[in-house]
């Protein structure tokens, strides 16, 4: 604990909800989120920029958590906030299958998301 730590603004309730999800979703942390994000760029092949893949995973895998179970059209429907894009069926329709096997494999198999590779044509948990 540092000197001055009483000056830092505590963090919302917000804030702490979401770390502590995050930290669910994402147990290793950067190396999780770049897995996704890069997982993400693979299946939405018009997102261009990092940061756009990024978001768009993040806000996919919150909400696989938070929405139980976790269906088809709330993803596709959250995924219309990103106006830049249009994807296709089949894209949005790879990423839930993807967010499915990355949930199976850390629910059922201790895996976390950085396991999970794509191989060919196919995913593969490491």
């Amino acid at each position: 604990m540092g000197l001055f730590d009483f000056l830092k603004p505590k963090p919302s309730k917000q804030e702490e909800f979401f770390a502590k999800i995050s930290a669910e979703l994402f147990p290793k942390g950067e190396k999780d989120i770049n897995a996704v994000t890069d997982s993400v760029l693979l299946i939405l092949k018009n997102v261009k920029s990092r940061e756009d893949a990024k978001s768009i995973a993040m806000k996919s895998f919150f909400l696989s958590k938070w929405e139980r179970p976790f269906e088809l059209e709330p993803l596709k429907k959250s995924l219309l906030s990103f106006t830049a894009y249009k994807f296709t069926d089949h894209q949005v329709q790879e990423l839930y299958n993807y967010i499915g096997i990355v949930m199976m494999a850390t629910e059922l198999m201790r895996k976390t998301p950085s396991e999970v590779v794509h191989d060919g044509n196919d995913w593969k948990i490491i």
